[in-house]
């Protein structure tokens, strides 16, 4: 079977994962790497020897070879690339959010649900072997009926004013991945909601929230998400966890970012499993991706671009509804400084810099 020549835009943290799981994958060929930054290109030609990198995308788009496009660059650029790849014919792959408005969000929506051509997004959670193993425990009736979803992910992670210009605060950068996991466990759309935050720091924006509410069938929710969870401890740890609550048992993961572990309390049976926790799961995402592009059917496990521009509607909505209470600053700049200087040194700690070697 020929590979699947594609064109990675934007070689930065996302870009290197890409390019490391469409190697490992063996269905594609890396024809471009792509970035306007020069030592990002320089980084690329020393990694990707195989790959022509340039500066200029137009390039990938005007190549009738290249089948499939990446964008991992920055938010405000997707909408414009997304234009132009539907419009040279080629399949895309769309790092979160998948504009830099909710307003262009839904254009592409509108885009992609026009054209026969394939897109999807990285909602990495979906493509999580933990997720699909409570969701199949669910659907056996294990736990009755779905009564309540709690979300937990707070790490020391990005700190303020590291990369989150077109992303948003954390809550919409990381938690809108939660936002779309309580969604997709409900099968519903969300009803009410109310919010509260806190501007840790005195950072302008809030850096840590948590927001309870309901869907529309009835389904009760609280997601907490927050890069505030121990940025200067001596040692980092983290909190992150799903609890789903049935109307006769439970299902639960929690994870240390390299083992995720499930129990499942059901009326029939009792399951801990133990697996690698799996990371970003691109992989995962690359082979779907490359199994609906070489059949001509795509694979209903993809993430569409519907369920993002909703994950992050939601996210945006839940923070204005956070700041419509009251929203109180603690901490000072100073420390923000010191836990960024901090971060600038480390090599083993949550959501560190992209560093080129």
């Amino acid at each position: 079977m020929n590979l699947i020549k594609v064109g990675l835009i934007g070689f930065g943290r996302m870009g290197g994962f890409y390019l490391e799981q469409m190697r490992l994958n063996g269905k594609w060929e890396i024809a471009y790497i792509c970035d306007v930054d020069p030592e990002a290109r320089e980084y690329a030609r020393k990694v990707a020897p195989e790959a022509k990198v340039v500066a200029d995308e137009d390039e990938i788009f005007n190549d009738p070879r290249v089948e499939v496009v990446v964008l991992s660059a920055l938010a405000d650029s997707r909408l414009s690339q997304i234009e132009r790849a539907f419009a040279a014919g080629k399949h895309v792959i769309a790092e979160k959010p998948i504009a830099d408005t909710i307003e262009n969000e839904w254009r592409v929506v509108e885009l992609a649900e026009k054209t026969n051509l394939f897109s999807t997004v990285d909602l990495y959670l979906r493509n999580s072997w933990y997720h699909h193993a409570i969701l199949d425990f669910i659907a056996q009736g294990e736990i009755g009926e779905l009564a309540i979803i709690r979300v937990c992910h707070m790490t020391p992670g990005l700190a303020p004013g590291e990369g989150h210009e077109y992303e948003g605060p954390a809550f919409h950068d990381c938690g809108m991945h939660y936002v779309d996991v309580a969604r997709w466990y409900a099968g519903s759309e969300f009803k009410t909601w109310h919010a509260q935050a806190l501007r840790m720091w005195s950072y302008k924006d809030p850096w840590w929230l948590q927001c309870h509410g309901t869907f529309e069938n009835g389904v009760v929710f609280d997601i907490t998400q927050g890069h505030v969870y121990g940025q200067l401890s001596k040692d980092q740890t983290h909190n992150s966890y799903i609890d789903v609550i049935g109307t006769k048992g439970i299902a639960r993961m929690t994870h240390d970012f390299h083992t995720a572990t499930v129990e499942l309390h059901g009326v029939t049976r009792t399951e801990r499993i133990e697996r690698p926790y799996g990371g970003k799961n691109i992989g995962v995402l690359c082979d779907l991706f490359a199994d609906s592009v070489r059949s001509g059917v795509r694979r209903n496990e993809l993430p569409r671009f519907r369920d993002a521009a909703i994950a992050s509607e939601y996210a945006w909505r839940f923070l204005d509804d956070a700041r419509q209470h009251d929203l109180p600053a603690i901490g000072d700049l100073k420390t923000l400084e010191e836990i960024r200087e901090r971060r600038r040194t480390m090599t083993n700690g949550y959501g560190l810099l992209h560093k080129r070697h």
